[in-house]
């Protein structure tokens, strides 16, 4: 038997939020490929297979649209980061093992990743200033590694935001050159960058070793 309109239809609610779903699934691809200027909304309710009015009764704009985007990536991977290592192991082995995981997302959801580092420097004031204070809050989670170094009382107080503007710097350089295809070998450089500066080179090349993919280690 025929169904009566409006029996088991989805809420409006639910459907607005699986159409939500969609399009910030499809945003990180095309913002990577045109980048933040030069995507349209056009390009984007595409890919994500919607339409216009939908799109807008959803976001304000493509700022909106890129900002919940660049959220949602950064929220993914600050849980990814966070979970990857061993609640209770030393502060460099944690680090080591959050540094793989970041490289292993940078490998597997470089659009994602594109984004967050590059394109984040293109859409605006409101989009810089997320990105600042994600920023900060990378600076105090790497300020445990101050204890483990012999030199703590020396270290100046902005080292850890160096550290991490380095870090930002170098993934940037990768992803625009394209030589991110194997993220994870590239462990060793990034400990260099982030661990090197409490550890001292020997200790942080040790950590490398233990942590890096076989391939460095047998290399």
């Amino acid at each position: 038997m025929p169904v009566p309109v409006g029996r088991d239809r989805l809420p409006r609610e639910v459907v607005a939020e699986h159409q939500r779903a969609r399009v910030l699934d499809a945003a990180p691809e095309v913002f990577a490929e045109h980048g933040f200027e030069g995507t349209t909304v056009d390009q984007i309710v595409s890919a994500a297979g919607i339409g216009v009015g939908s799109f807008y009764s959803l976001f304000d704009g493509k700022l909106g649209c890129f900002l919940a985007a660049y959220d949602r990536v950064v929220a993914a991977g600050r849980e990814r980061l966070l979970a990857a290592p061993t609640p209770g192991d030393p502060w460099p082995d944690r680090l080591a093992v959050s540094l793989r995981a970041l490289l292993e997302l940078v490998e597997e959801q470089p659009a994602a990743v594109r984004i967050a580092l590059v394109e984040v420097h293109t859409a605006g004031p409101e989009a810089l200033a997320r990105h600042e204070r994600n920023i900060e809050e990378g600076a105090r989670l790497l300020r445990g590694g101050r204890r483990y170094s012999a030199l703590a009382g020396e270290l100046p107080a902005t080292l850890e935001f160096a550290i991490v503007g380095g870090l930002t710097w170098y993934l940037q350089q990768r992803l625009a050159s394209g030589t991110l295809t194997d993220a994870p070998s590239l462990l060793p450089e990034v400990l260099e960058i982030v661990a090197e500066p409490y550890l001292g080179a020997a200790e942080t090349s040790r950590l490398a070793s233990r942590y890096a993919p076989a391939a460095n280690r047998e290399s």
